[in-house]
């Protein structure tokens, strides 16, 4: 018995594993500039503290692990790896609160204890490391990084890169550094911490891992934090119904509109901008750096709290926007030009226009905004393709298209904090139903001797889905309304692609 136990695959590690090493170095000390000349300039460990708190409080909001690494000469761990939940909010929040920059900085000695918090036995390093950091290595004792050019370290130390990545991890690694290291002590060493990302890149090559390494220089406070917190931030719209909130025969209705517009390319063209592929709650939107797509449930003339706050600039904007005040969310996005990543400025510029009734204005910044993501890893495509198509079907008017996209979007938002594995679930179940408009465009495109064959093999198709369908309302049961509504909905578009 204790043999077969053995030959058991290890579990999968936890889906989001994420910590952050924060530089609390006198220097952080300093004051930071902001781009709007009348906004009083911050310290640069003010703007980085507000920006944790905003991580912490999606953190407890999505269940996922969050461990916090601080260095000056000294290492510390404040908060460890862990589930963050609401209740223990006010307790961590007051421990940030606490923390006094002072002394030097051991950069690679704290890489290696965020890497420490993420190791996973024989699986290696397995999550996402974020370090924020103003200057240069001057107080690591343990670890080293090898510099071309310069004596090789002696044997007491021990060569970072391979310590970060043994094999077997999954690791992402992005820096964000603050300032511009041309001149020491005037901002982060953007040379050494390029040199340390172009090593991990070689031996992730070496051992066939994943590599995802970025680094990202910020000179502004408003920056630092917009790469900290790196919100997608978006907000409802004003006639969105939930789910569980329709009536069976309005539910049916929309499954059947949807359905229309797989069946129909010709008159729905956006649906073939979308990807097939499932996506699952934790995965990021990326735009090197990774950002995560927020999406608020408040709709209406009401702005959430603290929007502002909560997410610099782009909160402003969305302020402005759930206010009504279009010129003055238009003049912000403006503004926003270097600071938010293009795709965020572009989806928003598009809204405000189109909300502005300013169409032509809307459509061109949408069409820029559809480029800017074919530039994204894949991976990172499927969720924004989909906020981009529900703007471009309310532009046309394009009903079907827009109840199809805001159906899948609205389940994998609102089952966001629920169990992955219903999640992954009606993920892979949305995916098979976008794959079945390619089977039934060949029996519309089938020349008459192969039409049959096209036709049977359509049916096929829809058969091995309705299986998986049956199969999931066994499992999920007890998933609640939500999960009960998007499988009444996949059923009802099947029933249509026959």
């Amino acid at each position: 018995m204790q043999g077969s136990t053995d030959s058991l695959p290890p579990p999968p590690p936890p889906r989001e594993r994420n910590v952050l090493i924060l530089d609390l170095s006198k220097s952080m000390l300093a004051p930071l500039p902001d781009t709007e000349p009348q906004q009083a300039e911050r310290q640069k460990i003010e703007v980085a503290r507000t920006a944790v708190f905003r991580i912490l409080q999606d953190a407890a909001a999505t269940g996922a692990l969050f461990g916090l690494v601080t260095f000056t000469e000294t290492v510390r761990a404040p908060v460890p790896l862990s589930e963050i939940r609401k209740e223990n909010l006010p307790y961590i929040e007051n421990l940030i609160s606490l923390l006094n920059p002072s002394g030097r900085s051991a950069i690679w000695d704290a890489l290696a204890a965020g890497a420490d918090m993420l190791r996973m036995g024989v699986r290696g390093v397995q999550g996402n490391l974020v370090l924020v950091t103003d200057g240069w290595d001057n107080a690591s004792n343990r670890f080293t990084v090898n510099i071309p050019g310069q004596p090789p370290p002696t044997a007491a130390r021990v060569d970072l890169v391979t310590y970060m990545l043994p094999p077997e991890s999954a690791l992402t690694l992005r820096v964000i550094g603050i300032g511009s290291g041309m001149e020491r002590d005037k901002g982060v060493d953007g040379a050494r911490i390029q040199e340390l990302l172009n090593q991990m890149t070689r031996r992730a090559q070496q051992l066939g891992l994943p590599a995802a390494f970025t680094f990202q220089e910020v000179t502004t406070g408003s920056a630092l934090f917009v790469q900290m917190v790196n919100a997608f931030l978006d907000v409802g719209y004003e006639d969105d119904r939930p789910i569980e909130e329709l009536h069976p025969e309005e539910l049916a209705q929309h499954a059947a509109n949807a359905a229309r517009a797989l069946k129909e390319p010709q008159q729905h063209a956006t649906v073939s901008r979308l990807k097939p592929g499932a996506t699952a709650a934790s995965e990021a939107y990326s735009e090197a750096p990774d950002l995560e797509v927020d999406v608020l449930g408040s709709a209406g003339t009401v702005a959430a709290p603290n929007l502002k706050d909560r997410y610099g600039p782009l909160g402003e904007i969305v302020e402005a926007y759930l206010a009504g005040q279009y010129d003055v969310a238009l003049v912000l996005v403006q503004r926003s030009v270097g600071v938010l990543p293009p795709v965020t400025r572009l989806y928003w510029e598009a809204r405000v226009q189109f909300a502005r009734r300013a169409i032509v204005e809307a459509a061109r910044a949408l069409l820029q905004a559809w480029t800017e993501v074919e530039k994204l890893p894949p991976a990172s495509q499927v969720r924004i393709l989909r906020r981009l198509a529900l703007l471009q079907a309310r532009m046309q008017n394009d009903k079907e298209t827009e109840t199809l996209v805001r159906f899948i979007d609205d389940t994998e938002h609102r089952l966001s904090s629920a169990d992955p594995k219903v999640r992954d679930r009606l993920g892979d179940l949305f995916a098979k139903l976008m794959e079945l408009r390619g089977t039934y465009q060949l029996t519309r495109l089938a020349s008459a001797g192969d039409l049959q064959d096209a036709a049977v093999s359509h049916e096929a198709a829809v058969e091995e889905v309705f299986g998986q369908l049956q199969d999931a309302r066994l499992d999920l049961a007890s998933a609640g309304p939500v999960a009960e509504g998007a499988l009444d909905f996949i059923e009802v578009c099947l029933a249509e692609m026959r």
